[in-house]
C-alpha cells in the first residue's frame, strides 16, 4: 500500500475515534439528564424569618415536586414579633394549586388537572405553645383555608420584641397509590399576629404549682373571666408549675353545635392548652341576649368545650346563667378551647284550623268558620313588678306556651316560669293581672331567724279586679337578692321563706342540684304570698370550760450570790369562760420546792411570786406551769459593806498615835538633856 493511502487510513480512523468519543460523552449527558428529571425530593419554601406585628401578616411559599411515596423533609421557620405588644399567633395555607405530572396516572382513570397531591401530602407542625383544634399531621386540604376557620392552628403566646423556632414536617405516605405520582404543588402558608393578654402568675405559684393567692385574669375584651382560687394546684401537660396563663377572645368559626343547637359569642381559648387543676375553676363568659334564638330562653344556655379528638362539643356541667347581668359560669377542671350554645326551638306548628283555611285559600274559597270552631285568642296578663310593667300572652287555660321571667328593674327579685306552667288565682280563677310590691306590712319572726330582705308581696287580680294569690303548676323557680354583708355572724345558710298569718314563717325547697351563691336566695314557688330571704342564727356556742395557760416566767436575779434569795414570779391565765383552780408545783432541779392552788374567774389573771435561798453554788433549773427557766447562784467576791470593820480608819488611827507618839518622846528626850547640862 502506498504511504499516501496509509496516511489516509489513518485520518480516517482518527475521525471514526472522535466521532465515537463525542457521541460516548453525548450520551452520558443525555443520561445524567434524564436522572436528574427523576431525582426525588425536590421541595422550595421560604425559610427566612418571618417579622410580625399585632394585626399584620407574613407568609412563606412553598413548592413541592418530583418526590415519591416515602419522601419526607423539614423546614424551619423562626417567627418573629417585632412590635411592641403581646400576641398569639395564627396559621392558615391558601393559594393552593395541584398539578398532574407530565406522565398522568391513567391507570386510576383520574388525568384531568388538577392533581391529586393536596389529598396526600401530609404536614405537621412542631412548636412550643402550639394550639390546634384539629390533629396533625394533616393533609394540605385539611388544614385552615383563612384565619378565621373553624379548624384552627396557633402559637400562643408571642410576646413583644421575642422570637420563636417552628418546624414544619413533610411527608408523602409510602402508601401513597399512583394518584399522585408525578405530581406537584404550591401553596403559602400565612401567619397572623392577633391581641393576647397575658396573666403572669409566677409570683403567686410555688415550685409545686400551688397558687397561694387567688388569681382573677379577664380576657382582651373583658367579655370573659378565669378565677383559680388559694390553694389550688396547677400544672401544664407537661408536669410544670403555671409562670403564666391567658383568656382570648377569638372570632373565629365554630365548628358544628349538636343538632338543635346554635354557638353565639365568642370562642374562648383558655392557656396554656392542656393544662389541669386538682380542684374547679371557675369561667365566666358574658353573653349578648340578642344573639338567642327567638323562643329560646337565658336559663337554657351552656358551656361547652371542644374535644378535637372526638370531634364535638362536650357540655358542662354545674353552669349557671345570671339572667340580670347576661354571663353564664361554670367550673372546669383544665384548659381548652370554650363557648356557649343555645336550644333552637322548632317552629310554632299551625293549629289544623289554619291548615285548612289555607287550603280552601289555595282553592280560592273563602272560609267561613261556624262559631264553636273559631280558634280562642290568647289573652293579655299585665304584669307590674316593682314599677317595670309588661304585658305577656297566656292562653285562655292559663297556660304559658312560652318560657316567660318576671323581674324588677333592679333584677332583685327574678320569677322564672317555664313554658307549660299554667298559672291561675286561687281556687283556679282567671288572672288579668300580677302586681309585685314591697310591704310594710309586719310579720312575727321567731327569735333565731334573721330577716336579710324587705317583705315582698306578690298577689294576682282577677277578670273583676279582685285581689287573689297565685298559683304555678308546676311550681316556678325564685331568686331574691340579699346584701350579704347584713349577714350576723353564726348563721345558718340564707333561705327564702312565705309567710302566712296561719303558718308564720315557712321556709321554702331550693330547687334541685342548685349552687350556693353568696348575695342570692332560690326556692321553687308553687303559690304566691308574702316572701323573704332569712337566714337562722346558730345557738351560742356553750362556754369555754376553764383552761389555765402561763407566761412571763421571770427570775431576779439571774446571777445570785451565795445565800442571796431569788425571787420567781410567773403569769397565771384562764382562757375559759368559767371559773375554776389549779395546782401548781414549783419544781426546782427535779425537786418539788411549793405546791400553791390558784382560783381564777374565765378569762381572769394573775401574777404569782415564789422566793427560794439557800441553794448550792452551780447552775440550777426551774420548772412551773409547763415554762422552763434558768439561773445561776456563784461564791461572793467582795467583803459586805454593812457592818464590818474599816481597817483603812484604824490604819491612819494606829499611824497618827505613833507619830505623835514620836513628837512627844522627842521632846521629852531633849528637855531631859537641857536639864543635865544646867
Amino acid at each position: 500500500m502506498k504511504s499516501a493511502d496509509i496516511e489516509q487510513v489513518k485520518k480516517n480512523m482518527q475521525i471514526t475515534g472522535v466521532i465515537q468519543h463525542t457521541a460516548r460523552l453525548l450520551l452520558a449527558v443525555s443520561i445524567a439528564v434524564v436522572s436528574v428529571g427523576f431525582l426525588p425530593t425536590t421541595v422550595q419554601a421560604a425559610t427566612n424569618p418571618v417579622d410580625l406585628e399585632l394585626g399584620g401578616e407574613g407568609a412563606t411559599p412553598w413548592v413541592i415536586s418530583n418526590v415519591k411515596p416515602g419522601d419526607s423533609g423539614s423546614k424551619a421557620v423562626e417567627l418573629r414579633n417585632i412590635g411592641t405588644e403581646d400576641g398569639f399567633v395564627t396559621i392558615w395555607v391558601t393559594d393552593v394549586i395541584s398539578y398532574e405530572g407530565e406522565n398522568p396516572e391513567s391507570e386510576t382513570g383520574d388525568t384531568a388537572e388538577p392533581g391529586e397531591f393536596a389529598d396526600y401530602l401530609q404536614l405537621n407542625l412542631i412548636a412550643g405553645g402550639l394550639s390546634a383544634n384539629l390533629n396533625l399531621p394533616a393533609t394540605i386540604s385539611d388544614l385552615p383555608q383563612s384565619a378565621t376557620a373553624s379548624n384552627c392552628i396557633e402559637i400562643i403566646p408571642l410576646k413583644s420584641e421575642a422570637a420563636t423556632d417552628i418546624i414544619w414536617d413533610w411527608e408523602l405516605p409510602a402508601q401513597t397509590g399512583n394518584d399522585a405520582q408525578g405530581d406537584s404543588i404550591s401553596f403559602t402558608i400565612n401567619y397572623m399576629l392577633q391581641e393576647c393578654t397575658i396573666t403572669d402568675v409566677s409570683g403567686v405559684v410555688d415550685a409545686n404549682g400551688v397558687f397561694t393567692e387567688e388569681v382573677t385574669a379577664k380576657s382582651t375584651g373583658d367579655n370573659g373571666t378565669l378565677v383559680i382560687e388559694q390553694g389550688t394546684v396547677g400544672k401544664t401537660k407537661e408536669g410544670q408549675p403555671l409562670s403564666e396563663l391567658w383568656l382570648i377572645e377569638s372570632d373565629k368559626e365554630k365548628p358544628p353545635p349538636p343538632a338543635n343547637k346554635t354557638a353565639i359569642g365568642f370562642c374562648y381559648d383558655i392557656g396554656p392548652d392542656g393544662t389541669t387543676f386538682d380542684q374547679p375553676i371557675t369561667i365566666t363568659f358574658t353573653f349578648n341576649p340578642d344573639d338567642i334564638p327567638e323562643r329560646a330562653h337565658e336559663r337554657d344556655l351552656v358551656i361547652v368545650l371542644w374535644d378535637k379528638d372526638a370531634g364535638e362539643w362536650i357540655e358542662l356541667e354545674g353552669c349557671i346563667v345570671d339572667t340580670v347581668n347576661n354571663t353564664i359560669s361554670a367550673p372546669i377542671s383544665h384548659f381548652s378551647r370554650y363557648t356557649i350554645i343555645a336550644p333552637v326551638p322548632p317552629p310554632p306548628k299551625p293549629i289544623e284550623k289554619e291548615e285548612e283555611e289555607e287550603e280552601e285559600e289555595e282553592e280560592g274559597e273563602i272560609p267561613t268558620p261556624a262559631p264553636d270552631e273559631e280558634a280562642i285568642p290568647p289573652k293579655l296578663l299585665e304584669v307590674d313588678m316593682l314599677g317595670k310593667t309588661d304585658k305577656v300572652e297566656i292562653g285562655a287555660d292559663g297556660i304559658l306556651s312560652e318560657s316567660l321571667t318576671l323581674t324588677d328593674r333592679s333584677g332583685d327579685f327574678i320569677i322564672d316560669i317555664d313554658s307549660g306552667t299554667r298559672i291561675s288565682g286561687f281556687g283556679n280563677t282567671e288572672l288579668s293581672r300580677i302586681e309585685l310590691r314591697i310591704t310594710s306590712e309586719s310579720i312575727v319572726v321567731p327569735d333565731n331567724i334573721v330577716i336579710l330582705s324587705p317583705i315582698y308581696e306578690l298577689r294576682g287580680y282577677t277578670r273583676n279586679m279582685q285581689i287573689t294569690g297565685i298559683n304555678f303548676t308546676p311550681s316556678a323557680t325564685l331568686t331574691i337578692r340579699y346584701d350579704s354583708e347584713n349577714l350576723p355572724e353564726n348563721t345558718f345558710l340564707p333561705f327564702i321563706a312565705n309567710y302566712t298569718d296561719e303558718q308564720g314563717l315557712v321556709q321554702l325547697s331550693p330547687p334541685p342540684d342548685v349552687t350556693v351563691e353568696i348575695g342570692k336566695a332560690k326556692a321553687l314557688i308553687s303559690h304566691a304570698s308574702l316572701f323573704v330571704v332569712a337566714t337562722e342564727v346558730a345557738p351560742p356556742p356553750p362556754p369555754l370550760p376553764a383552761r389555765f395557760e402561763a407566761s412571763n416566767l421571770t427570775i431576779n436575779p439571774r446571777q445570785a450570790q451565795l445565800g442571796q434569795p431569788v425571787t420567781i414570779s410567773l403569769t397565771i391565765t384562764n382562757e375559759g369562760a368559767i371559773e375554776g383552780s389549779s395546782e401548781l408545783h414549783l419544781i426546782i432541779d427535779g425537786i418539788v420546792r411549793m405546791v400553791t392552788e390558784i382560783t381564777l374567774a374565765g378569762k381572769g389573771s394573775e401574777t404569782l411570786t415564789f422566793e427560794i435561798s439557800n441553794l448550792a453554788v452551780g447552775k440550777h433549773q426551774v420548772k412551773i406551769a409547763g415554762l422552763t427557766e434558768q439561773f445561776r447562784v456563784v461564791m461572793t467576791t467582795t467583803p459586805p459593806t454593812e457592818g464590818g470593820v474599816n481597817w483603812l480608819l484604824i490604819d491612819m488611827s494606829v499611824g497618827a498615835a505613833l507619830v505623835i507618839g514620836a513628837i512627844v518622846l522627842y521632846f521629852i528626850t531633849r528637855r531631859s538633856r537641857q536639864a543635865q547640862l544646867k
